[in-house]
């Protein structure tokens, strides 16, 4: 079966309806059907959460929090191992510190990053990634 890990950027995208949410949205249904595994760290659900605020409020974000939990996405938790290996990333390679959550599990779990942002560039050489647009 096969392995994703999303970043911010495609859940950002496919709330957005932005060049790519296609994409995402087969995605999530091979998962829901599943025919294969989505997950992301609690770190880059933060960060759709914040951007969320940012861009529709509090309240509406509230909800888009809620929603997100109903789809089929493993919610990776933080943990003493996951901050140190991130931070490892973050030390070696030009990512932000989100990024390298997203690396670092995709890493551990064996998984292909799903993501648009070209800071992935600089770990492309040892991470399988399936890019948006």
């Amino acid at each position: 079966m096969k392995s994703y890990l999303f970043d911010a950027f495609p859940l950002l995208c496919w709330l957005q309806e932005e060049p790519g949410w296609e994409m995402v949205d087969r995605l999530l249904k091979e998962a829901e059907e599943k025919e294969s595994r989505i997950s992301i760290h609690i770190i880059n659900v933060g960060e759709v959460y914040y951007r969320s605020c940012r861009l529709v409020g509090l309240k509406k974000a509230e909800k888009i929090l809620t929603d997100l939990r109903m789809l089929p996405l493993s919610f990776i938790p933080a943990s003493e191992a996951s901050v140190l290996e991130a931070a490892k990333i973050k030390g070696q390679y030009p990512v932000s510190y989100a990024d390298a959550f997203a690396i670092a599990t995709a890493i551990r779990l064996e998984a292909v990053v799903v993501t648009a942002d070209p800071e992935y560039r600089s770990v492309s050489k040892f991470l399988e990634i399936l890019w948006l647009r």
